[in-house]
């Protein structure tokens, strides 16, 4: 028998967690975190109990009750007593899971997942969820890539944070690569914590093929707002059963998408999985208008500082500002954070993706901080070792606004307060929060940019799709139909996605529609 579980993931947007099991094999397709059923309960401030392992997320439903799939340091004892009776309830051994692409709403609970459960994705991927867990402030909840081991003493698990065993890393398989280059792997196995790394390189497979179990798995690069993105076909006895994860075919390498397309069809696929975020949008703004509109503002805003704030990353439209502060004569300034992750993109051999250290056209803000972490001092050391002239301060924004472009987001208001921008132009140019990356408030933002005077372009809310300052990363409606008539699936299941009737409009009668319930199991 082979079975499809949407453990998450449909009639919402993000946090996609199917598991696929045939042939004795099983495996899951993403393991992500939802946004909005998170949100319910959490908060920025108000956090599940680290203490309590993978307890308070199955008490909430947030994590699906499978026993064997999660490590064992965070299962408690007693913690599947109190589940057993859940209907959902069974146990699993996992074989790995096919990682689409590096948001959170796609990764964010791989953390909880067996240290040894092995992830497939692209290398850029891989290199993405590094950057984004050694940027972080090191909770059990973000241990995508490395994990530390936890201690049960008493019921609860000791912080184990101050312990000097090293981090333990996760097998990766990089499905884009033949070899890793010894710089690349330099990357991978490098940590700058105190804690040292037990590293576990990231592992080459025969192109963008894998043997997982009694399964073939291929991937595909795709287009989408992050790079590195990919679908996935698995080879059943039933038939292919094709995953598309996020792709779009608005952006500047919808040709990759479009290929996928083809050589997906040509599998004659017994299954699609696909996503259907916008299937509403008729007619999406492409990064060639974004790049053209936010051109215009920067010209016309001579003399004043520009903030633009856009995706953390969204390296597309990164690439498109430092464009743009080419052509004004300007730098774009980015975080310590935008700098490591470029670093890692640039390193994992990203097309396009240039040396941030190396770049004229980048500078580093130095943010005032009482205390830096481990990488920030390594960063910033190579940063005034290399380019000690693009190190720019509060100061130098505030004399000199107009040789900037400061790529600002929510978290980066305070240092407004220092900089006091007068007349600022104030760029928005991000993604819809609740289905990609953060939880932030659109009135806070509004009240910073009151508060200093500052004129903003783009729309906040769920019109910046047509503000002219943002492009989706996800599929429009033509697209939706160009990419189901051309795979041609005998089964097609919409994921990512809270409009039923688009898919049911446009396809029922043409193939088998099926639309599952949240935790319901379909056969193939």
């Amino acid at each position: 028998m082979v079975s499809l579980t949407f453990y998450d993931g449909v009639n919402c947007i993000g946090g996609n967690k199917i598991l696929l099991e045939a042939d004795q094999t099983a495996l899951f397709f993403d393991f992500g975190l939802n946004f909005g059923a998170e949100g319910r309960f959490f908060d920025e401030f108000l956090n599940p109990r680290s203490i309590f392992g993978v307890a308070d997320h199955l008490a909430l439903g947030l994590l699906p009750p499978l026993k064997g799939l999660y490590r064992p340091d965070l299962e408690l004892p007693g913690l599947w007593a109190r589940h057993a009776s859940h209907p959902l309830f069974r146990e699993v051994e996992a074989r790995g899971v096919l990682l689409s692409h590096a948001h959170v709403d796609h990764t964010g609970y791989l953390s909880y997942l067996r240290e040894d459960v092995p992830i497939y994705t692209g290398l850029t991927t891989a290199f993405i969820v590094k950057a984004m867990q050694d940027t972080k402030g090191g909770s059990t909840f973000q241990e995508t890539c490395y994990i530390t081991p936890g201690e049960e003493a008493g019921g609860i698990l000791k912080a184990s944070h101050y312990r000097k065993a090293p981090y333990q890393q996760r097998p990766f398989f990089a499905l884009d690569r033949e070899y890793i280059l010894n710089r690349e792997l330099d990357f991978w196995i490098s940590c700058d914590g105190s804690r040292g790394l037990d590293p576990c390189p990231v592992r080459p497979c025969l192109g963008r093929e894998a043997e997982i179990g009694s399964l073939r798995a291929l991937r595909w690069p795709v287009d989408h707002s992050i790079p590195g993105a990919g679908a996935f076909a698995v080879e059943t006895t039933a038939g292919w059963i094709v995953y598309t994860g996020d792709l779009r075919l608005h952006g500047k390498n919808a040709a990759k998408t479009r290929a996928f397309m083809r050589e997906a069809a040509r599998l004659r696929p017994a299954v699609l999985i696909c996503e259907g975020t916008h299937p509403g949008t008729a007619k999406p703004v492409t990064e060639e208008e974004v790049f053209y509109n936010a051109l215009e503002v920067v010209r016309r805003a001579a003399g004043r500082l520009v903030i633009a704030d856009f995706g953390p990353r969204n390296i597309e439209r990164l690439l498109s500002f430092l464009a743009i502060a080419r052509e004004t004569g300007r730098q774009l300034v980015l975080t310590l954070k935008d700098v490591y992750l470029l670093e890692a993109m640039h390193a994992a051999g990203e097309e396009g993706v240039p040396d941030p250290l190396e770049d004229p056209g980048f500078a580093l803000y130095d943010r005032p901080k009482g205390m830096l972490s481990a990488w920030e001092k390594a960063l910033l050391a190579r940063c005034l070792e290399r380019c000690p002239g693009r190190v720019v301060g509060a100061g130098e924004a505030k004399k000199e606004p107009e040789r900037f472009i400061l790529s600002f987001s929510y978290y980066d208001f305070p240092a407004f307060l220092d900089i006091c921008p007068e007349k600022a132009v104030y760029i928005y140019s991000s993604s819809e929060a609740f289905n990609e990356e953060m939880m932030i408030d659109h009135n806070k933002i509004r009240n910073w940019i009151d508060f200093f005077g500052m004129e903003l372009y783009g729309a906040l809310g769920k019109e910046r799709e047509s503000s002219g300052f943002h492009a989706s990363g996800h599929i429009h409606g033509p697209g939706l139909v160009e990419l189901v008539e051309t795979i041609n699936p005998k089964v097609l299941i919409p994921v990512h996605s809270e409009d039923r009737s688009f898919f049911k409009e446009h396809f029922a009668g043409k193939v088998r529609l099926v639309v599952p319930a949240p935790g319901e199991t379909v056969t193939i």
